[in-house]
C-alpha cells in the first residue's frame, strides 16, 4: 500500500514538473529581419530590432520545447548578425517541416509615438475591417486575439491590437502569404518609442514578452496553464514619476532580490512564484517603500512600484549660445529633479568637450555670461548637471559662437532633435552646429547658435541677416517645420532674409506627407517640389550644377552618420537647381528675389540632403563659403579667374545709371573689417550691402534698388584704411 502511494506521488510529481502540453506538435519561429550585410538584408537601422528578435525567439523556443514541442527556427538562436534569409526561405522552413503553426517575431519602428502591441494575420481581402475574411478562419485570427491580449497584459504597452494584415497595411505580409499552415506576425512593441527603447534593452523584459507569447500558445491550443506565475513591473520615482535606476526590489518572505538596472527603464521581474500574497519592498539610496502583491498562477502578474530614489540629474537642454565682445551668453532649461550645480565645459574646436569643467554654477540658474574670452575667437560649450548622486549621463548638445560684436551675424538654428530607434543618428547629443560654425569662423564670419525650440517669435530671428537651419534626418513625426516655425520663416524671407536649409527628409515631411499648408509653405518659400524619397541609384554623392553657386563642387555625404533617405526635389516657383545627385535628379535649389507677399528681396539655398554628413571638412567649408558668397553677392578671387590682388583700393559700379539693379565691384588691398552702405542724397542710411570681415581681392555685389525711387544715391566703403564714396544714379 505504501509502495503504491509512493508510485502515485512520483507520477503526479513528474506530470506537474515536466509538462507535456505540446508533445507531438511542431512550430516554426522566425526572428524577423536580418543582418545589415548583403543585398537581401534589412538596412542598418534594423540591426537593433534584429538583436531583440533574436533574444525573444530563443526564450519562446525554450518554453515550447520544455512543454514537449518540436521547434524549427528559420535562423540560428541569437544569430542577429548571421547570414541573410529571404521571406520565401523563411516560409519554406515551416512548409518543408509541416509544422502546426508559424510565428514571425518583430519590433518594427513605427512613428516614435506609438507604444502598443500588435499581432497580424493574413486576410483574403479588406472588404471587412479590421479582422474580416482571414485566410485561416478561427485559427490565425484567434491566435492573434490571444497573443495581442497577453502581450498587452505582460508588457508596458498601452493596448493590444489583433489585426488583419490587408486592413492594417493595405497589402498582405510577404512572410505569411505562402504558408501551408496558419501563422501570425507579432509586434510586441515598437523599438523607436523612447521609453520602450530603454525597456527593450533589458533581457528580462524580452523574456516577459516571450512568456506572454508562450501563454497565448497554451490558451490557443486549450492546454493547462502553469501552476505558478511571474511578477513584473516598473519602479518609478514618487515625485517625478520617472523610472528609477539601481534600486533593489525584494520579496522579503521568499528571500528573492531583483537589482533594477541603470539603463533608466525601472523594470523588475521574478520567475516561477507560487500563488499567494507577498510583502514586497523597494530599497533605494533615500528610503524603503513597502507594499503587498498578489500572484495568480498561469499569468504574468504586473505590479508597478514607487520609490523615493534620487538619481543623478537628467541631461541639460542647452537653448542658445550668443557672442559678444570677449564673451559668450548662455541659456538653458532647468533640469528636472534635484540639481546642485551646472557644469560648463568649454572647447575651441567644436568637438564635444572632455575633462574638467571650465566653470561650475549654482543649480538653480538658467543663464550665464562667460567673460574674459579672447575677442574675435570662436568658442563652443556643453553643459551637465550635478547632484549628490552623480552627474547627467551625457553632455548637452554642443553650441558655439564667435566672441565678437563686429559684422553681420549668422544664426545657426539646430532643428535636429531626432535620435535613436529608426533615426540615423543614435546619440542623444551632437555637435553638428559646430561643423557650420567652424566653416564660418574660417571665412571668418560672426555666428551664434540656438535650438529651434527656443525660437518662439519672429522677432528673435529678424535681427539676423543670415539664417542657417539644419534638420538632419528630422522627419514627419519629429516635425521639420511646425506651423509656428513656418510663419516665422515666411516673415523672415518676406523681409529680405537670407536662409540656408539642409535636411534629408524636409521635402518628404512637408510636401509628400504634409498638409495643404505645409505644401504651400514648401513650394512657395523653399521653392521646391518633392520628387522621390531617395535618388536612383541611392548613391550618397552630389555635384554642383554648371554655372550655379556650387559649380565645380562635388561631395560625398552619409559619412558622419548614415544618410538613408536623401530627398529628390525639383525646382519650383522661380528657383534654379544648383546641385544634382545624377543627370536627372536634383539635390539642391537656390532662389534670389522677392517671396510671396514680401517687401524686400530675399535669398534661399535649400539642400535636400544633410550637409553635416559630408565627412570632408574642407568640402563642408567650401559649400558654406559658396552659400555666403551667394547671400552677400561677393565673388571670390578664384571665381573671378586669375585676377591678381589689386595694389590700390578700387570701386566701380556698372551700369551707372541703372534700372533697377547694378553691379558693384570692390577691390581690397588687405584683409580687414569693412562696411559697404547705401545712402540717399540727404545722407540717410538706406541699406547695408555688406558688413564684416572681408579678404583682400576683388568682391562683386549686386545692388538691387527696385523699391527705391529714381534719384542720386551714394555707396560708401569704409574700413582698413579705406574711406571712399561712389555716386550712383537710379533712373526708372
Amino acid at each position: 500500500m505504501r509502495y503504491s502511494s509512493l508510485l502515485f506521488f512520483l507520477l503526479v510529481f513528474t506530470l506537474t514538473t515536466l509538462p507535456q502540453n505540446f508533445t507531438g506538435m511542431k512550430f516554426a519561429l522566425d526572428p524577423g529581419h536580418g543582418s545589415p550585410h548583403g543585398a537581401t538584408c534589412e538596412p542598418e537601422t534594423k540591426r537593433y530590432e534584429a538583436w531583440m528578435n533574436h533574444i525573444v525567439m530563443p526564450y519562446l523556443k525554450q518554453m515550447l520545447q520544455r512543454d514537449g514541442a518540436t521547434v524549427f527556427s528559420t535562423r540560428g538562436d541569437f544569430d542577429s548578425l548571421g547570414a541573410c534569409i529571404t521571406l520565401s526561405e523563411r516560409e519554406a522552413v515551416a512548409n518543408n517541416n509541416n509544422v502546426d503553426f508559424f510565428h514571425s517575431i518583430h519590433h518594427n519602428a513605427f512613428t516614435g509615438t506609438s507604444n502598443y502591441s500588435l499581432v497580424l494575420f493574413e486576410q483574403l481581402n479588406n472588404t471587412i475591417c479590421p479582422n474580416g475574411n482571414p485566410q485561416w478562419p478561427g485559427q490565425a485570427d484567434s491566435m492573434a486575439i490571444y497573443m495581442a491580449a497577453e502581450l498587452f497584459a505582460g508588457l508596458q504597452t498601452t493596448v493590444g491590437y489583433p489585426r488583419g494584415d490587408y486592413c492594417f497595411l493595405g497589402y498582405n505580409l510577404g512572410v505569411l502569404n505562402n504558408l501551408n499552415m496558419p501563422g501570425v506576425l507579432s509586434e510586441g512593441s515598437f523599438f523607436d518609442f523612447p521609453a520602450e527603447i530603454l525597456r527593450l534593452a533589458n533581457l528580462d523584459y524580452l523574456k516577459t514578452e516571450a512568456e506572454a507569447q508562450y501563454l497565448s500558445y497554451l490558451k490557443y491550443y486549450k492546454k493547462p496553464l502553469p501552476a505558478h506565475g511571474s511578477l513584473v513591473g516598473l519602479v518609478t520615482n514618487l515625485s517625478s514619476g520617472n523610472p528609477v535606476k539601481g534600486v533593489q526590489v525584494v520579496l522579503t518572505s521568499l528571500g528573492k532580490t531583483y537589482n533594477v538596472d541603470t539603463l533608466g527603464n525601472g523594470f523588475y521581474r521574478f520567475d516561477s512564484l507560487a500563488p499567494g500574497t507577498y510583502p514586497i519592498s523597494v530599497y533605494s539610496n533615500l528610503d524603503t517603500t513597502n507594499t503587498n502583491v498578489t500572484v495568480v498562477a498561469g499569468k504574468i502578474n504586473k505590479k508597478n512600484l514607487l520609490s523615493g530614489s534620487a538619481d543623478a540629474p537628467p541631461p541639460v537642454k542647452l537653448l542658445s549660445v550668443t557672442g559678444s565682445d570677449g564673451a559668450l551668453n548662455l541659456k538653458w532649461e532647468q533640469p528636472t529633479g534635484l540639481v546642485d550645480s551646472i557644469l560648463i565645459y568649454l572647447s575651441e574646436n567644436g568637438t564635444p568637450p572632455t575633462g574638467a569643467p571650465f566653470k561650475s554654477l549654482a543649480g538653480n540658474v538658467t543663464t550665464h555670461t562667460l567673460t574674459g574670452l579672447t575677442s574675435g575667437e570662436t568658442y563652443y560649450v556643453a553643459l551637465k548637471a550635478k547632484n549628490l548622486f552623480g552627474e547627467s549621463p551625457y553632455i548637452s548638445k554642443v553650441y558655439g559662437a564667435l566672441a565678437s560684436t563686429i559684422g553681420d551675424q549668422v544664426l545657426l538654428v539646430d532643428g535636429f532633435n531626432r535620435y535613436g530607434g529608426s533615426g540615423s543618428w543614435q546619440q542623444p547629443y551632437h555637435n553638428f552646429t559646430s561643423y557650420y560654425g567652424e566653416a564660418l569662423a574660417q571665412l571668418p564670419r560672426r555666428f551664434s547658435t540656438v535650438a529651434n525650440t527656443a525660437i518662439t517669435s519672429s522677432s528673435q530671428i529678424k535681427p539676423f541677416k543670415y539664417l542657417f537651419w539644419l534638420l538632419g534626418d528630422e522627419s514627419t513625426v519629429d516635425e521639420t517645420f511646425s506651423t509656428t516655425e513656418q510663419t516665422m520663416v515666411k516673415e523672415y524671407l518676406q523681409n529680405g532674409g537670407k536662409l540656408f536649409v539642409t535636411g534629408s527628409e524636409v521635402a518628404w515631411d512637408l510636401d509628400s506627407r504634409g498638409t495643404a499648408t505645409d505644401k504651400e509653405f514648401f513650394n512657395q518659400f523653399f521653392k521646391a517640389a518633392y520628387g522621390a524619397d531617395n535618388p536612383t541609384p541611392n548613391t550618397p554623392s552630389a555635384t554642383g550644377a554648371p554655372l550655379s553657386i556650387f559649380d565645380g563642387v562635388s561631395v560625398t555625404f552619409g559619412q558622419t552618420y548614415p544618410e538613408d533617405w536623401p530627398d529628390v526635389i525639383t525646382a519650383a516657383n522661380g528657383s534654379s537647381v544648383i546641385m544634382n545627385y545624377n543627370s536627372t535628379q536634383a539635390a539642391a535649389v537656390a532662389f534670389d528675389g522677392t517671396f510671396p507677399s514680401g517687401t524686400n528681396p530675399g535669398k534661399l539655398v535649400f539642400v535636400a540632403f544633410t550637409v553635416e554628413t559630408i565627412g570632408d571638412a574642407a568640402k563642408r567649408k567650401l559649400m558654406v563659403e559658396k552659400i555666403m558668397n551667394f547671400f552677400t553677392g561677393a565673388t571670390s578671387i578664384d571665381d573671378l579667374g586669375n585676377e591678381l590682388v589689386p595694389t590700390t583700393f578700387s570701386m566701380s559700379v556698372h551700369p551707372n545709371p541703372f534700372n533697377p539693379s547694378t553691379n558693384l565691384t570692390v577691390g581690397l588691398v588687405e584683409d580687414g573689417i569693412y562696411q559697404i552702405k547705401l545712402f540717399d542724397i540727404l545722407g540717410r542710411e538706406l541699406m547695408t550691402v555688406n558688413e564684416g570681415f572681408m579678404q583682400k581681392g576683388s568682391h562683386l555685389y549686386r545692388v538691387d534698388m527696385n523699391t527705391y525711387p529714381s534719384g542720386t544715391y551714394f555707396i560708401h566703403v569704409s574700413g582698413a584704411n579705406v574711406n571712399s564714396v561712389q555716386k550712383i544714379l537710379l533712373l526708372k
